[in-house]
Order: structure tokens, then C-alpha cells, then sequence
């Protein structure tokens, strides 16, 4: 059994960088990150090197065993193994996350210094390709590019409405525990000065990414920050921001503003006029919402594994033969509803602080509507987890830092 609090904390840093960011050079089919399954096929060599039981492996452990004993059982022909062994691979690298974290002793100082850096590194990655855009130039770490929208830039992770997700998860989880080293609330106005270059960073790489994504998540920041005392000034900023944008003409967030007008009359067809792109994340969602059912077998356990691309394409157009989609409800129609509480019930447990509300909202956004097979529903799990982590542990860690 390894001992090493280093090597625990080598790795610990190594899987949050590794989930937090797919280089363009790793990038294999359906953009899945190389290097970022490379890293997790070590996950049982640290389970078992840093072996000690965490309340969390009853939950991972009964829900990779009902992955793989349900569709057997119920949908045996489905069965397709390479996908179920990825699942449990990202459910096995969390379970090794949860080790390192208590054997490395990582503090709320280090993990900010953690968060300060991927935040900076997204954008001076895409400061880096926006010059090369300018000039002409070979772009750096690009994926998913599209000449037609030259500035629609992708930073650090395969493409900008990733990018847009996990910047403003990264920045909400640095205000948490900013608060917690505080011990108090986040003051923007005061804490402004001493985060000035994470604040430059932050909004630079959201208005200027090119994806519209970043405008829906960048209330969630503003909502994080806002304070009886500021309220004022954060609506003039709002306001002028808004005024800005529309004045320039910037088309991601009029995009984004026709999507959320559309997504709130809870019509496909107006979804998808609004925004074709967007509503590929959105409408499986619709869709499977209205099928499912706990009157049948299948419901219970499931359609088997691939169910949901075998139909999706006849439903939306312009999307490819085998498109699928629909978050943790693609979970539900495929595993069945087993599989889907098991793995709800869990992560809602471990990885949402009570009272913490954006936590939820941030829950909702990256984890319900994104797939079992998503690096950002468990990099949000694993950032999630930490902030929970600290934030539990916080009167400990002021008793023993006064």
C-alpha cells in the first residue's frame, strides 16, 4: 500500500487537469479525449494502491454492477460491452479521485491554486488562437473548427460550447471556496482587486469564445456574486453588457436569446427554428421525457443499450443515422429505471451541498443533461465532490488553521 501523500497528490492533480481539458492532439472518435482514458485505465492500479473504503464506492460499486448485470439479464442481445467497460472506467477514476483526495490532504489553497490556473490556462489558450486568427497564422490546439465562423474558438477543450461549461464551472467552484478561506461571503467589489486577472480571464474568454452556451451560463457567476449590497451596480453592468452586445451585433447571444424564448413554449418545432445546433443538446431531452414509462418491464430495466440511437434520427432532422442523445434520460430509456435512480439517488447525495442552490442549478445544467459516457458530467462530479468536500469540512479546517 502506497503511503506517498506526493504521489497521491501527482495523481490527484493529474485527473482534475486531465478531465478539465482535451487537447486537440488527443482528440479521438466523437471527440473523446485519448489522453483522458489513458489516465483513467490506471484508476484500479490507485484504488488499489491508495485502498481505503469511502462512503461513495457502495453508490459507484451497486451502480456499475447494475449496468452490466441488467442489460444481460433483460436485453442480453443488446449488450455492447465497450460501452459499458467506458462507463465504469470514468466510474472507477472517480472512485480513485475520492481516495487521492483524502490521502494527498489537499487544502482549500492548494485547490484554488488548482482552479486559478485552469482558468488562466483556458484563456491564454484562446488569446493564443485568436491570434492566429488575425494573422493568418496556424491555429493552436484547434478542434471542431469551422472557417465560416472564424472566431468561434475552442481553448482548451474540444469545442467552445465545452469550453463555455467548464469555465464557468471552474470559476463558480473558485468563488465556493474562496468563501470558504473568507470565511464568508464573496465580495466582488473587494475581492475584485486580488482576483482581478481570474475575473479578466474569465470574461474575456466567455464574450469572446464565439459559442453561445457562454451567455446562458454566465448569469450563473453573476448570480453566485450577487449581493443585496451590489445588486445596483451588477444590473447597471447587466444592462450596459446588454446594450453592448446588441449594439455590436453579436450573433451567439441574440442565438441564445431565441433558444431560451423557444425552449420556454416546450415545442420542438420552435426549438429548432430557433437554433438547429443548440436544439441537438435540448430536444433528445424533450423527446425522451415523453416516452417513459413505469408500466412495462423494459421501463424498469430497460431497452437495451443503443435503443435511443436507433429512433432519434427519425425524429430530428438534420442530424445523421445513429444520433443520440438526452442526457441521463438516454440512461433511463437504455438501463432502465434502476440503473437511472441508482445513479441520480447517488450523485445528488454525494455531490450537492445542502442549501448550496446553484450547485443544483449546475447539476441540472451538466450532469441530468448530459450523458453517462460525458468527461464533463464527471468533471463536474469530481469538482462537485471537492467543493462539497471542503465545504463540509470547513469549521475542521478553521480550528486547525486559525
Amino acid at each position: 500500500m502506497i503511503n506517498g501523500q506526493k504521489t497521491a497528490y501527482f495523481f490527484l492533480v493529474l485527473l482534475i487537469l486531465v478531465l478539465a481539458v482535451s487537447p486537440a492532439f488527443a482528440l479521438g472518435k466523437d471527440n473523446r479525449s485519448l489522453l483522458l482514458i489513458g489516465i483513467m485505465s490506471l484508476s484500479p492500479v490507485l484504488i488499489i494502491a491508495f485502498n481505503k473504503y469511502h462512503k461513495t464506492d457502495l453508490w459507484i460499486v451497486v451502480f456499475m454492477f447494475s449496468i452490466i448485470l441488467i442489460p444481460l439479464l433483460n436485453q442480453p442481445r443488446s449488450m455492447r460491452w465497450s460501452t459499458v467497460l467506458y462507463s465504469c472506467m470514468f466510474c472507477l477514476c472517480f472512485m480513485a479521485y475520492t481516495r487521492l483526495l483524502a490521502r494527498s490532504k489537499l487544502n482549500p489553497i492548494k485547490y484554488l491554486k488548482i482552479l486559478k490556473v485552469l482558468i488562466l490556462a483556458y484563456a491564454i489558450t484562446l488569446l493564443i488562437q485568436q491570434f492566429c486568427v488575425l494573422f493568418g497564422l496556424p491555429i493552436f490546439n484547434v478542434s471542431n473548427y469551422n472557417e465560416t465562423t472564424p472566431w468561434k474558438l475552442n481553448g482548451l477543450a474540444a469545442e467552445p460550447s465545452h469550453s463555455a461549461r467548464i469555465v464557468t464551472l471552474l470559476m463558480y467552484s473558485y468563488i465556493v471556496i474562496k468563501e470558504i478561506l473568507l470565511n464568508g461571503n464573496y465580495n466582488l467589489k473587494k475581492e475584485f482587486k486580488n482576483d482581478i486577472w481570474i475575473w479578466i480571464g474569465f470574461i474575456w474568454t466567455m464574450f469572446t469564445m464565439g459559442s453561445g452556451s457562454a451567455f446562458l451560463f454566465l448569469p450563473l457567476i453573476l448570480f453566485k456574486t450577487l449581493k443585496r449590497k451590489n445588486i445596483f451596480p451588477l444590473i447597471l453592468i447587466t444592462i450596459s453588457v446588454f446594450i453592448l452586445i446588441n449594439f455590436l451585433g453579436i450573433d451567439q447571444f441574440n442565438r441564445t436569446f431565441n433558444v431560451v424564448n423557444a425552449v420556454i413554449t416546450f415545442d420542438v418545432d420552435t426549438i429548432i427554428a430557433a437554433d438547429h445546433s443548440a436544439s441537438l443538446r435540448i430536444i433528445p431531452f424533450f423527446v425522451l421525457i415523453t416516452m417513459l414509462s413505469l408500466s412495462t418491464l423494459d421501463g424498469w430495466f430497460g431497452h437495451g443499450i443503443d435503443f435511443v440511437s436507433s429512433f432519434m434520427s427519425d425524429i430530428i432532422p438534420g442530424v445523421t443515422e445513429g444520433f443520440s442523445g438526452g442526457g441521463l434520460l438516454q440512461l433511463f430509456m437504455e438501463y432502465g429505471f434502476v440503473c437511472f435512480i441508482i445513479f441520480t439517488f447517488g450523485s445528488i447525495l454525494h455531490l450537492i451541498k445542502q442549501n448550496d442552490r446553484l450547485s443544483i442549478v449546475f447539476w441540472l445544467l451538466l450532469i441530468l443533461l448530459n450523458g453517462m459516457n460525458s468527461q464533463i458530467l464527471w468533471l463536474c462530479s469530481v469538482l462537485l465532490f471537492t467543493n462539497k468536500y471542503f465545504l463540509k469540512f470547513k469549521k475542521n479546517y478553521f480550528n486547525e488553521n486559525p
